[in-house]
């Protein structure tokens, strides 16, 4: 009977290093899936991005010594995003112009400079 003795504590042992193996493979299943829901659940994420509307507006493009006016429909010369000629904003012609493709201009000299000519019919029809 020692001999059945030796056998069954071989095989305690072994039973024994097989349960340990199964205890450290559920508790490191049960790690990995709770890493799992942190992270998939959000709670380790960074806050939402906020954007300001501010941001969202196109910088202005004229050197700092020129200050445009607020009230855009106040300045002198006038044109079309789409067209070719720019006018006075009192002329006929430009009364025509779409509002949401109106651009203004300070001086001929910029109007000219963004590739607008002067259109010469404004001079006969006012």
């Amino acid at each position: 009977m020692p001999h059945r003795g030796k056998i069954l504590s071989k095989e305690r042992l072994f039973v024994n290093k097989r349960l340990l193996l199964i205890v450290a493979v559920c508790l490191l299943a049960s790690l990995f899936l709770g890493m799992g829901i942190i992270t998939g659940g959000n709670i380790l994420s960074r806050p939402p991005m906020i954007i300001d509307k501010e941001l969202l507006i196109a910088p202005d493009t004229s050197s700092s010594d020129e200050q445009i006016p607020l009230n855009q429909s106040s300045l002198p010369f006038v044109a079309s995003k789409i067209g070719q000629y720019y006018y006075p904003v009192n002329c006929s012609l430009a009364q025509g112009l779409s509002d949401k493709n109106k651009i203004y201009f300070l001086s001929e000299a910029e109007a000219e400079a963004e590739g607008y000519q002067y259109n010469k019919r404004c001079s006969d029809s006012n």
